[in-house]
């Protein structure tokens, strides 16, 4: 089986994507199956906006104790 797969309720099994016809309809009951994308949790986001931050804040320090170092 591929890596990718659907579920179709309507036959209650899994259907490879490259199964499904062109306009991602099961084959086998033509019901239209879209992958669902799950969104980025607010978690990560704020996590990923205080990494930025502080090693922002730390090539600040940097900088400054190389003006001064140097």
């Amino acid at each position: 089986m591929s890596a990718t797969a659907v579920w179709c309720d309507q036959c209650e099994r899994l259907v490879e994507t490259g199964s499904l016809t062109e306009d991602g309809e099961c084959p086998t009951c033509g019901t239209v199956l879209r992958e669902e994308r799950r969104p980025v949790p607010w978690h990560f986001k704020l996590m990923i906006l205080a990494t930025v931050i502080y090693l922002g804040y730390r090539a600040y320090q940097g900088v400054g104790w190389l003006v001064h170092h140097v």
